[in-house]
């Protein structure tokens, strides 16, 4: 079914309160015409530079079913003085057929002077009775700071700091000083590769292999270290490892080798991960076409097994595993509804393995 979108209302030289009373009056003549009802599930507030809102619309607009009830995309101009806003309405199919979900997009233009009171202007178009997320895609902290009030959830990108530890220690601040969860696309870009690895030990005959793995090496994207090191701290989280000193260590004692490696395969996020163990055993996951490329080699001397990795390593493709830059969002908006404990374990333990090595 096709989208339908089309603008209702616009006005130059406006206050948020007149925004409000437009959007109930929109919501008055909805009900008395019979039309789609609007959606109630999620408020997302997005704060971007003017030159590159469209884009950031057209990613929205590209999740489909997973976008969200009601966006308030703030346009940031340098020099505006006053504000202006339009309300564009978006139904799968007829907006007139009552089955049909509407989703709201209401764009409102601020300046640089308007950012550090956005919670006053943003408040009145707010959605109060749905969780609210916020995101602010090229770094505007002072909006953040000045909208977290207003949202139980910020989206940020941890990949997008010059260095990885600078990504991870905001991503920490923030939920100090805020009280309130993180979405990280860097974390949900992990997702596949952490997938695959739980389940490459999940069969009874590995699983002990957890407790022997000596070495892990995470290849990246430049630029995407700080997804490489949450993979790391939901390793050692799940596995109980510690930081000694300059070493990591498993819950036996035994040390564990942590290895970095840049890797440009001109996607963002991972490139490949090798887990080995201490018997010789290594599963290794690699960007492939069309999914992902596995290789396993068992314990050396395990039945069956050649003599070298080479002769014991088996590989294979798993489909389907990359879901691109808008399954990465569509994932971010959905894991807002229903929080990630994972994400924030993980977190704590890459900045305490960042530390040590």
């Amino acid at each position: 079914m096709s989208t339908v979108a089309h603008t209702v209302w616009q006005q130059d030289d406006v206050d948020p309160a007149g925004v409000e009373e437009a959007m109930r009056a929109l919501e008055r003549e909805r009900f008395r015409q019979r039309s789609a009802l609007p959606a109630r599930a999620l408020n997302l507030v997005t704060v971007v530079d003017a030159d590159d809102a469209d884009e950031v619309v057209r990613r929205l607009a590209a999740t489909g079913g997973n976008a969200p009830s009601r966006s308030i995309l703030l346009r940031v101009h340098p020099d505006r003085s006053r504000l202006s806003a339009r309300v564009t309405l978006a139904a799968d199919g007829d907006a007139g057929d009552r089955t049909s979900a509407m989703n709201e997009l209401v764009t409102v233009d601020v300046g640089l002077r308007h950012l550090s009171r956005l919670e006053s202007i943003v408040d009145p178009m707010v959605l109060t009775d749905v969780p609210t997320l916020l995101w602010a895609p090229h770094d505007h902290r002072g909006a953040i700071e000045s909208l977290v009030p207003l949202a139980q959830t910020v989206l940020l990108d941890s990949s997008d700091a010059a260095l990885a530890t600078t990504g991870l220690d905001e991503a920490l601040a923030l939920q100090a000083a805020h009280a309130v969860g993180v979405v990280d696309l860097s974390w949900m870009r992990t997702l596949p590769w952490r997938q695959r690895l739980a389940a490459a030990f999940s069969p009874p005959s590995r699983r002990d292999e957890l407790a022997r793995i000596g070495d892990v090496e995470v290849r990246h994207q430049p630029g995407s270290a700080a997804a490489a090191w949450l993979v790391l701290g939901w390793l050692a989280a799940r596995l109980r490892w510690t930081a000694v000193g300059d070493e990591v260590r498993d819950a036996a004692g035994h040390e564990v080798h942590l290895r970095l490696v840049s890797s440009d395969v001109g996607v963002a996020g991972l490139a490949g991960t090798t887990v080995t163990s201490r018997t010789g055993a290594h599963f290794a996951l690699d960007r492939n076409p069309g999914g992902l490329r596995a290789r396993y080699a068992p314990p050396e001397g395990a039945a069956g097994s050649g003599g070298d990795a080479a002769d014991r390593e088996r590989s294979w493709t798993i489909l389907g595993a990359s879901r691109g830059e808008t399954g990465v969002l569509s994932a971010a908006l959905r894991r807002t509804l229903v929080p990630d404990d994972g994400y924030r374990e993980a977190l704590a333990t890459a900045r305490r393995l960042i530390q040590c090595t």
